[in-house]
């Protein structure tokens, strides 16, 4: 089974990711001590332990990330984290679509790796199945049946769609394979995916699945003869992958980016959308958190409307780029809040004019994002 960094979901997060890039971008992560990475980024980097650097206990998740290689004594930073450090330029879509095409088994942040070997694409097996599965009428596949049908089928991932199909028919089983499973959880943080510790749920429309099919593919190329410059060059390769991407999901998202309160539709807009209409993270949301109040004007909507069961949309309180966050258990409910439409769609032109005024495309992290929505909703109640 695939090799992965077991153990560190939560520094594959799509906001860490950007953290530890603008880090990266800025210092040497080979010599940098625990202090400032942590100071940086909020995430622990444990043991803290001067014997212990973070480049020793965490190179591989840098690498695996393919946001740094080791040249020569220092931590130079890919393309992929010249990108992440640039607020509002590459979305979680952008970024965990490219990594599922082109993380291998065995991948070169692995001492298993050699450029004689021809690699396999684990992820992008895995999201190829999912789509098919998708299409074929079941959205909610097991991540067992994932590993197993990986395992037992001998794709290398870059087959067409007649031949997924084809398997996507058959049922399959393993044990379980937690590297595997983990880095199934973390592509969970695509728009239209959610995730449980066994189960991930894709919610598009199947036009919009086999579309993404299609423009789906493994990252090959003349490979380098050491795995450092290997990581270099396929990180080389993000935005000529990311352009090639059909993720506009017209069929999934009835209303464009204008319906729903933005003024420009951008990509980054759009992702937020896809992810605010997600069937199944809005039905986990709302079992877990069955309110019927609006948590920006506190309107109880089934009080006005006793007729209808709820009539609220889910917020996504991160930056507008990011996609949720996967932990362990799977999808993470933490960030989303319950809003009515009319307050969703104030919400999003204050998202405009705020990042208009303040010459940016997005927000920096999720601080900055959950301090613009309450200054909104400070606004709203004082006016």
């Amino acid at each position: 089974m695939w090799r992965f960094d077991q153990g560190r979901i939560e520094y594959f997060q799509f906001d860490e990711l950007r953290k530890i890039a603008k880090f990266a971008i800025a210092n040497d992560l080979k010599s940098a001590s625990r202090g400032p990475l942590v100071s940086a980024t909020g995430l622990p980097f444990l043991p803290a332990n001067a014997a212990y650097p973070p480049w020793r206990n965490y190179s591989r998740v840098f690498r695996t990330a393919m946001l740094v290689a080791k040249i020569g004594n220092v931590a130079r930073p890919t393309r992929v984290a010249e990108l992440l450090a640039q607020d509002g330029v590459v979305t979680s879509d952008d970024y965990f679509h490219f990594f599922a095409q082109a993380f291998t088994d065995p991948a070169p942040s692995f001492q298993e790796w050699a450029p004689s070997q021809s690699p396999r694409f684990p992820l992008l097996f895995a999201l190829k199945f999912l789509l098919a599965r998708s299409v074929l009428g079941e959205p909610v596949v097991a991540i067992r049946e994932i590993v197993g049908a990986y395992s037992k089928s001998g794709f290398d991932g870059d087959e067409d769609q007649s031949a997924y199909l084809g398997l996507a028919k058959k049922q399959w089983s393993s044990g379980d394979h937690r590297q595997a499973r983990e880095s199934i959880q973390i592509i969970g943080q695509l728009s239209y995916l959610s995730a449980s510790s066994s189960e991930v749920t894709v919610s598009l429309e199947d036009d919009d699945a086999l579309d993404l099919f299609e423009s789906l593919q493994a990252i090959r190329g003349k490979q380098k003869g050491d795995s450092e410059h290997e990581i270099m060059r396929i990180a080389g390769l993000f935005e000529s992958a990311v352009a090639g991407l059909d993720i506009d999901f017209s069929k999934t998202v009835f209303d464009d980016a204008v319906e729903t309160g933005f003024t420009e539709g951008t990509r980054v807009e759009k992702t937020h959308i896809v992810l605010e209409r997600n069937s199944a993270i809005r039905k986990a949301f709302f079992d877990k958190n069955p309110t019927t109040t609006c948590d920006f004007c506190a309107r109880d909507t089934n009080s006005e409307f006793p007729w209808s069961d709820r009539v609220l949309d889910i917020h996504h309180v991160l930056p507008l780029c990011s996609g949720t966050r996967s932990d362990r258990s799977g999808t993470v409910l933490g960030d989303l809040v319950a809003v009515c439409p009319t307050c969703h769609r104030a919400v999003h032109r204050f998202y405009t004019q705020w990042l208009k005024a303040h010459s940016k495309k997005d927000f920096a992290d999720a601080a900055e994002a959950r301090a613009v929505y309450d200054e909104a909703k400070s606004k709203r109640k004082n006016a």
